[in-house]
């Protein structure tokens, strides 16, 4: 699969998928985009690209389609659904879930997928919006490798780093690891911010000093961008993606039969730091 003549549907165009297709659209490619949301269509249309009238409608007329939703409820909706991917794609057309979805659910995707006569590649990304814009994000595939050797032009459109992992599931499963050691982080680095300010120390000096240390994270080298999410939280922003990926990547433990007592943890926890900071805003009104 050339670039040349190519054309890329888009299903989401939210924080993620809106930055992503307009990455795709600047590569050169042709690029279809849908969202349920009418407003996410128009900021689509205004920056140039082309709106589709449907999920399946994307399927149909697109040679590679991306799912970007935020759900796997959503994504199932979109790819399984009536009127969706499946019902409208072209045989042999490829079908890429960048959404963060969970490995049962991914499965369940690839395998739909595969009978209905699709390529399938299961990759989430990694980066945050800054990294989509920037078409610089780290992009975990799970596929076959001729499947993924296909898709990346248009992977590369929108990510500097693609790592091909194994089968189906197998990127999710790392997207999950990743998502797990930030939550983890960004507890740790809560607490710790806590305990330094009540010895009376400097903040910014702090941080300056463990960015260089043993211990040092992404949440840690990056201290302001991780305090912003907790600071000025809104529902449906980071904290709450990091609650509906811990609780995946617990499901996906579980069915495993692998015990992780850490992951059940930093899952409580977040649950609880959104529920604590919810509380909150509702006494701040």
């Amino acid at each position: 699969m050339t670039a040349a003549g190519l054309t890329v549907g888009v299903v989401g165009l939210g924080e993620m998928g809106l930055p992503m297709a307009l990455r795709v659209r600047a590569a050169g490619l042709r690029v279809l985009g849908y969202d349920v949301r009418d407003e996410a269509g128009r900021g689509f249309e205004a920056a140039g690209g082309e709106v589709a009238a449907s999920a399946g409608d994307v399927a149909a007329r697109s040679d590679v389609t991306i799912v970007m939703v935020r759900t796997p409820a959503q994504a199932e909706a979109v790819v399984l659904g009536a009127g969706g991917v499946l019902e409208h794609a072209r045989c042999g057309s490829l079908l890429i879930v960048m959404s963060t979805v969970g490995v049962p659910c991914m499965r369940r995707l690839a395998d739909s997928a595969r009978r209905a006569g699709l390529r399938f590649l299961d990759a989430p990304v990694s980066g945050g919006r800054a990294r989509a814009e920037d078409g610089t994000l780290t992009i975990i595939v799970g596929g076959a490798a001729v499947d993924v050797e296909a898709a990346r032009p248009v992977l590369a459109a929108m990510g500097t780093q693609i790592e091909h992992i194994g089968d189906a599931g197998a990127g999710t499963t790392v997207k999950m690891a990743n998502q797990v050691l930030l939550t983890v982080s960004l507890i740790a680095a809560r607490e710790m911010a806590a305990l330094t300010g009540a010895a009376g120390l400097q903040t910014e000096k702090v941080w300056d000093v463990l960015r260089t240390c043993t211990g040092t994270t992404w949440v840690v080298e990056h201290w302001p961008v991780a305090r912003e999410w907790v600071e000025t939280y809104r529902p449906g922003t980071s904290l709450d993606i990091l609650v509906k990926d811990t609780g995946l990547a617990l499901e996906t433990a579980r069915e495993a039969g692998v015990p992780a007592p850490m992951l059940g943890l930093a899952s409580q926890l977040i649950v609880g730091l959104t529920r604590e900071l919810t509380a909150a805003a509702g006494r701040g009104r």
